[in-house]
């Protein structure tokens, strides 16, 4: 966005980066001069003890129900706004107006489907029935959205397809899937007051209501020409992410060289293989490889391993890699169109793993635009900062640096057909040193 680009902007992301009151804050928002009134801020501060979620979602921050996985750093958010912040000056109060809806997983969505359905749950009933107790008594706001791009990969092939009808396309989809859907659509439908008064669920939809609600919601989402551009979009992503993840593991099990030589092979892959470089990973990356540990979910990925789904399991890591840049979309279109002015990304999961995914990458806040949709996230770690504190900050300059960086420009923008060219070569060399035992 052309608005990110300026250097007033740029100052405003640098200070705020760095605050720790509101008053920081609002020096911060103030150096653009209201100059960008279609700007929006949101940030963590470290001094600001007013907590934006209410009690009702808070309680599954903490053990024994700690299932909520946010975007931000902490619930100590303020938001920034030219509009908000003359109603704040003028009325004396800080209010905001925050969406709370949280988004389900694919693992509670099945679980609901089988409560739905009245089937067993298991060794899970005893984290399910609060859990979704708590959500029906306390009325909160859910949605599937989450779960829906999770299931993206099941359903990547139908969508390049033509259909003749919605419900065409539904037929096309997995059983299980459209029970799950339909199920959460039962169950949203559920009237909470009349559960709080009585313990006893009562679904407002019926079988058909919900179905017919369920194959709208799946056909909008992925098969509609916004949707389908949206979903591709973001595969596109996806498998950057996948091919840098490959990346990754080739050097890490290619050597015993230290971090910061390994770093300089990470980078020099980013230019040569992927041609886009994301902050995100490439944290990630080092610290791999200070600690093949430190990521729970690669640390069982070692030479001489049995190599049957490994590419599906490095497929599945980099779908729980590309959910922040899912929640960022959300932050700006959510907002557009719901009841509350502010929606805070946070989805319910109980993957310890993608929790400890995001943790790697704390994000203190954003700035994004109401009208566009862009959005640039501000890191509590700053990266060029961190690098340089581990040896590694020539080696971003370098990869920065405006010939190599011109360079990377100049060549055709990927597409999906050729990063799955490029995913199935590098994928061969993770193939090959694997099955080399040490």
């Amino acid at each position: 966005m052309e608005a990110f680009k300026h250097q007033d902007v740029q100052l405003c992301a640098s200070i705020l980066s760095a605050a720790k009151t509101p008053d920081d804050a609002l020096i911060a928002w103030s150096s653009m001069r209201a100059q960008h009134p279609d700007l929006v801020g949101i940030v963590c501060l470290d001094s600001y003890r007013r907590s934006t979620l209410p009690q009702s979602i808070k309680k599954y921050t903490k053990t024994p129900l700690d299932y909520l996985v946010p975007y931000f750093e902490s619930e100590h958010i303020y938001f920034l706004e030219d509009d908000l912040l003359r109603n704040m000056f003028s009325s004396n109060e800080v209010k905001f107006d925050i969406d709370y809806t949280l988004m389900l997983d694919t693992n509670i969505a099945s679980y609901i489907n089988k409560l739905v359905r009245g089937e067993p749950l298991g060794g899970m009933q005893n984290k399910i029935i609060p859990l979704i107790d708590g959500v029906l008594h306390d009325d909160l706001n859910f949605d599937a959205l989450f779960y829906m791009l999770e299931n993206t990969k099941r359903v990547i092939n139908i969508i390049g397809k033509e259909h003749r009808s919605k419900l065409s396309f539904w037929k096309a989809l997995d059983k299980d899937f459209r029970s799950n859907l339909v199920s959460l659509q039962i169950f949203r439908s559920i009237d909470c007051k009349e559960y709080k008064r009585t313990s006893n669920p009562k679904p407002v939809f019926t079988y058909r209501n919900a179905s017919r609600r369920a194959i709208d919601f799946a056909y909008d989402f992925y098969a509609s020409k916004i949707g389908k551009e949206h979903i591709l979009d973001f595969v596109l992503v996806q498998k950057l992410i996948l091919l840098q993840l490959i990346g990754m593991v080739k050097i890490q099990l290619s050597s015993n060289r230290n971090a910061k030589n390994k770093m300089a092979d990470y980078f020099n892959y980013i230019h040569e293989v992927v041609g886009a470089y994301f902050d995100r990973e490439s944290i990630t990356a080092h610290k791999y490889f200070l600690n093949r540990n430190s990521i729970g979910i690669l640390n069982k990925i070692q030479k001489g391993m049995p190599m049957s789904g490994l590419l599906k399991k490095l497929d599945n890591i980099a779908w729980d890699m590309a959910a922040p840049r899912f929640m960022e979309k959300l932050i700006t279109s959510m907002t557009r169109a719901s009841d509350g002015r502010y929606f805070i990304p946070m989805f319910v999961s109980f993957d310890n793993n993608l929790r400890d995914l995001l943790s790697l990458f704390p994000v203190k806040g954003a700035i994004y635009s109401k009208s566009e949709g862009d959005l640039i996230p501000l890191p509590k770690i700053n990266t060029m900062d961190y690098f340089q504190s581990h040896g590694c900050g020539g080696y971003l300059e370098h990869l920065y640096s405006e010939p190599v960086r011109t360079e990377r420009m100049s060549r055709p923008k990927p597409t999906r057909l050729s990063v799955h060219r490029l995913i199935k070569r590098e994928y061969r060399e993770l193939r090959k040193i694997i099955s080399h035992n040490k």
